[in-house]
């Protein structure tokens, strides 16, 4: 027997009901792929053309978000979410086509180090983390990650579990990974003072989009002067809509890497089709 993707297929020469159904049955396969990952399914559509059509179709049927939690301090010269993200990552049926990535900014940043570390240390560490975290998904999938002083998270695993409150200083994080959904359109993108108009909003479907549901959005650098004026600036054209808006003040932005100028903007919107 043949090991592919966590599944032993039978040897198709025998003459059993079993390899009959498992080659001739399109239902039976399709069911026993639903519990299959994705990066299983994807080498599963080697096997034969009734398993690559089986796959596809419950590619295209798994469309649920995912997400994954960590909290305690790390084992590893790297933060905590970054350990538990890879094994979690490998769990997940379908690909994340947008990812949303919250950790403390104490320890992610590396100021949670004694005061013995070197500044040298603390900044790798920070950059060691977001780069451990950006490696995990594929080239093609939008990362938004942000830092922020306390965190709000649900455990792994657990949907009926009550949320659990980090303050400042304890290490803890998590991913929200949603998979492209039919219907849900998610794009993510950035303004700064110098690139914020009402021809950048409407290009990017902020502005005259009735299509627009919600926005999400998270403004670092806001406590600089002018930064009340420029989220005004940002909020203004929305007011007049019926878009539900959310978000908040963070600390930074680890994901994607950070080449803007002062008082910027990160911000993730997503329409319903």
């Amino acid at each position: 027997q043949d090991p592919v993707g966590g599944l032993h297929l039978c040897d198709f020469s025998q003459d059993s009901k079993a390899a009959y159904v498992l080659s001739n049955v399109a239902e039976v396969v399709e069911r026993i792929l639903t519990f299959v990952p994705t990066k299983s399914l994807l080498r599963i559509e080697s096997v034969c053309r009734l398993w690559r059509n089986c796959a596809r179709r419950v590619l295209r049927t798994q469309q649920q978000l995912a997400w994954a939690s960590a909290r305690g301090p790390s084992t590893t010269d790297v933060h905590t979410l970054c350990n538990v993200l890879a094994e979690e990552v490998e769990k997940v049926f379908l690909l994340p086509k947008t990812v949303l990535m919250m950790a403390d900014s104490e320890s992610f940043n590396g100021l949670a180090y004694s005061y013995s570390q070197s500044k040298a240390k603390k900044i790798r560490r920070s950059a060691d983390s977001a780069e451990e975290l950006n490696k995990l998904f594929p080239k093609c999938c939008d990362v938004i990650g942000i830092t922020s002083p306390g965190i709000v998270l649900t455990p792994t695993g657990s949907w009926s579990s009550p949320p659990q409150e980090y303050q400042e200083g304890e290490e803890s994080g998590f991913a929200v990974m949603f998979p492209s959904i039919e219907g849900v359109h998610i794009k993510p993108f950035h303004f700064c003072k110098k690139t914020i108009s009402s021809t950048a909003m409407k290009e990017a479907g902020l502005v005259d989009n009735p299509e627009l549901r919600v926005v999400l959005m998270f403004v670092y650098g806001g406590h600089r002067s002018g930064g009340a004026q420029f989220i005004n600036q940002f909020l203004e054209p929305l007011f007049k809509s019926k878009v539900l808006i959310a978000g908040g003040l963070v600390e930074t932005v680890f994901s994607p890497p950070r080449r803007w100028s002062v008082k910027p903007l990160r911000c993730v919107w997503g329409h319903l089709g």
